[in-house]
């Protein structure tokens, strides 16, 4: 009978916890991970207990803001790693000039030889090799 009881206040308490998101998971993580060291261990401690404070937290809001912030960040952190995959593509196919007058970048497709390159922004002509 007082399991029950103790079980109905643990469970009362955390009604209204803001819970488990994606933040709150990669934060545990990383805490998890950094404990595999006794150099991290200290700084492992505070991300799990602000993981865990996330999860018991009764201000939504602000965990929502926190949130918002967090998969903005993970966002453009994506972005630059696509686009430097499309660019790592793109130079097995194309080389790249800077035209000498207005440094536009240039797009050739490689293996052509010499070829005489127009800019298109300047209307500047000049030789290269692709």
């Amino acid at each position: 009978m007082k399991f029950n009881n103790y079980l109905n206040k643990f469970l009362y308490y955390f009604k209204d916890c803001y819970g488990f998101d994606r933040l709150s998971r990669d934060v545990v993580i990383l805490g998890a991970v950094l404990s595999l060291t006794r150099y991290t261990l200290g700084i492992s401690l505070v991300f799990v207990a602000y993981g865990i404070f996330r999860i018991c937290s009764k201000n939504k809001y602000k965990r929502y803001q926190e949130l918002a912030k967090y998969e903005n960040i993970i966002l453009i952190i994506k972005r630059k790693f696509n686009i430097s995959n499309i660019s790592i593509e793109e130079r097995r196919k194309y080389k790249i000039f800077k035209c000498p007058n207005c440094s536009q970048k240039l797009r050739v497709p490689r293996k052509k030889g010499k070829v005489v390159i127009t800019c298109k922004k300047c209307g500047n002509e000049f030789k290269g090799r692709s």
